[in-house]
């Protein structure tokens, strides 16, 4: 068993040329010069916000908008008899304004709203939001909601 490694070296060296190979590391190559770079700079387009199950989608405003009495909002909403209800409150709940609205048409369509709301300003620029919902036939219970972030400017 000792002969058969012996028989293995010497068939390689001889393979070779009797010449015996030592393996050598590559050559080391100097690190590649530093290029100047412009920063990437990504813009997200704001989009519209739709309920979770898709039937409400505000268009106008979009997040984080700065409104002030009135503020109009628009959008599409495919809900039973078309029936919508909205409100603008602020973050702690206060309601400015609330209503009730039809979209041009009831699901299963998709149909057009838009509401001009008005209201007293608040003493100083507020964070806010514009809640478009529709509730359920059965319960009476919110079915699907968009709420908008905005500040709202005095």
């Amino acid at each position: 068993m000792t002969r058969a490694p012996l028989l293995l070296a010497f068939a390689i060296a001889t393979s070779c040329g009797g010449a015996i190979v030592t393996p050598t590391a590559p050559p080391r190559s100097s690190p590649p010069a530093a290029t100047a770079t412009a920063p990437v700079t990504t813009t997200v387009a704001p989009t519209p916000i739709t309920s979770a199950k898709g039937g409400i989608t505000v268009r106008v405003p979009l997040a984080n908008a700065r409104v002030t009495s009135p503020v109009t909002f628009s959008g599409e909403a495919s809900v039973f008899e078309a029936a919508l209800q909205w409100r603008v409150v602020d973050a702690g709940g206060r309601v400015f304004a609330e209503g009730i609205t039809s979209a041009s048409a009831g699901a299963p369509a998709r149909g057009t709203f838009s509401v001009t709301a008005t209201f007293a300003p608040p003493s100083a620029d507020t964070i806010g939001s514009i809640e478009v919902y529709d509730r359920s036939p059965k319960d009476g219970a919110i079915d699907e909601l968009v709420r908008v972030p905005v500040v709202i400017v005095r």
